[in-house]
């Protein structure tokens, strides 16, 4: 599934924002700020701390708070400890090794998953270097192909025309884009990526570890880099300097690109101009509305996302079974857009409205998989299980929007709900009985927060009323700017 494509690019000096469109819709969103780097792609000179057997990897110390974790299986040519784990060679039969890695060992690592909550961040030894038309890995010598290039002559044509210029002991993968280059453009970006490379090697032999070798270019030349195509119809930037980053990137690499990008110069902010702000203050709503009345309900925790679809008022249609499928593939394209949208990633579990016809329950399960073709996170999808619930999984690179844009609620604690006002009303009652013997007889000043102070002068007065009587005591209730909703202060003098 492919569209029409336009990406905008907002920048100021302390940040750098990417939205991309497909067909006039918001479906990608990235932002880069000095304090928020995205460390994926970086390539580091570290020195192995240790080796865990139980977690079959090592952890690596790269120069960041916490080490970096490297999988044996992400070491070319990996050995294991002792004999005690195998790895399958062709022919489908297994053979032991045994590890040549060691603690205190210097190690070329990559990052392949920033950093998250309590982990560090994810690592490779398959080092690589990303071009648009070519991935270049000095570690392997295959030669692979986008599977979006599905064309069989293409594909030959494309592995014969690398293998004319490939070093024999470097490897390659063919990226979507080479689809539309000539062998020429091929070969000298081979080079550039193959030159790179080397600055890369000869640098980790001057520098002592940990070191940074290679980082990736900045977020707008790496979207564009990754998704520049015949389907990018415009790309428009507000800010001079990375205008012409873009304008001296595309001159260099793709020059019948440069006459669609364009530099911005309305009066109103950019971003306010074609809408990407109102739909970013929407991004972290648990409820998405759909056209027809529907809404899906987002969930989102540190080890799962789940979503579910529901109806709500959408009633027009007298067929039930007719009136939830016409839901479910709604859903299905709302869904597609709001994990690349949110960059939702890891177990995603998706309740869609059970339907009778199993017909129907595959059309939805495709339109979700159509819906998320163009999604360069890579997915796999279960079948829908038996209680109506269909398990997917999608590639994690980075946080998602929600731990990049967002910070945990100080009141609620990240548990999304907090104390209602009646419960913390009878807080503040247990306390005073339990200060009565030194406050009988005295004024009590209650500090809480404003809209507690409504609650306990409106919905509690009667009760808070009688509480005083009782207990002989006189009670104000003053509002408290600076108190969170579920806190309360006593403050207690003579009458």
């Amino acid at each position: 599934m492919k569209g029409k494509i336009k990406i905008t690019i907002s920048a100021n000096e302390w940040e750098t924002r990417v939205a991309v469109f497909e067909n006039e819709r918001l479906v990608e969103f990235y932002i880069e700020r000095a304090e928020q780097q995205n460390l994926v792609g970086r390539i580091y000179k570290g020195r192995v701390e240790n080796i865990v057997r139980g977690l079959r990897g090592a952890f690596v110390n790269i120069g960041l708070r916490k080490n970096g974790f490297l999988p044996l299986t992400e070491i070319p040519e990996f050995e294991t400890l002792e004999g005690d784990e195998v790895d399958e060679i062709e022919g489908g039969k297994i053979q032991p090794r045994t590890i040549s890695l060691r603690e205190g060992e210097e190690i070329l690592v990559q990052v392949v998953k920033d950093p998250f909550a309590e982990k560090g961040a994810r690592l490779t030894s398959f080092v690589s270097i990303p071009g648009r038309y070519l991935v270049y890995f000095p570690n392997a010598q295959r030669v692979g192909i986008s599977r979006r290039i599905s064309d069989r002559r293409e594909r030959a044509r494309l592995r014969d025309l690398v293998r004319q210029f490939k070093n024999p002991h470097a490897g390659l993968i063919i990226r979507t884009a080479a689809a539309d280059a000539s062998s020429e453009d091929l070969r000298l970006e081979y080079q550039e990526l193959e030159r790179l490379w080397n600055e890369v090697r000869e640098k980790a032999e001057r520098v002592p570890p940990p070191a940074v070798l290679y980082e990736e270019p900045s977020v707008a030349i790496k979207v564009l880099r990754d998704i520049l195509s015949e389907n990018v119809e415009k790309i428009t930037v507000d800010n001079d300097r990375v205008y012409r980053q873009l304008d001296d990137y595309l001159n260099r690499l793709a020059p019948k690109f440069r006459r669609r990008l364009e530099l911005y110069r309305g009066e109103l902010p950019l971003f306010e101009h074609n809408g990407v702000e109102a739909e970013l203050n929407t991004l972290f709503q648990k409820r998405v509305w759909l056209k027809s009345g529907g809404f899906i309900t987002i969930d989102q925790t540190e080890a799962m996302v789940v979503i579910d679809v529901n109806t709500g008022r959408s009633a027009q249609e007298e067929d039930p079974e007719k009136l939830i499928l016409e839901t479910n593939l709604e859903a299905a394209a709302e869904i597609a857009r709001q994990i690349r949208l949110r960059d939702l990633a890891g177990l995603i579990i998706i309740d869609f409205i059970d339907m009778e016809d199993q017909k129907n329950t595959e059309r939805v399960v495709q339109e979700l998989k159509t819906q998320l073709a163009n999604d360069r996170a890579k997915s796999d999808f279960s079948r829908m299980s038996r209680f109506g619930l269909l398990e997917m999984t999608r590639e994690r690179t980075r946080p998602g929007m929600m731990y990049l844009l967002c910070e945990t609620c100080p009141t609620c604690n990240g548990t999304g709900r907090v104390r209602s006002r009646s419960d913390v009303a009878m807080q503040v009652e247990r306390t005073i009985i339990n200060r009565l013997p030194k406050i009988r007889g005295r004024r009590v000043r209650i500090l809480v927060a404003p809209s507690m102070a409504e609650f306990l002068t409106t919905e509690w007065y009667e009760r808070l009323a009688d509480f005083a009587r009782r207990y002989e005591l006189a009670i104000d209730v003053k509002a408290d700017y600076q108190l969170p909703p579920t806190e309360f202060k006593l403050l207690t003098e003579s009458v």
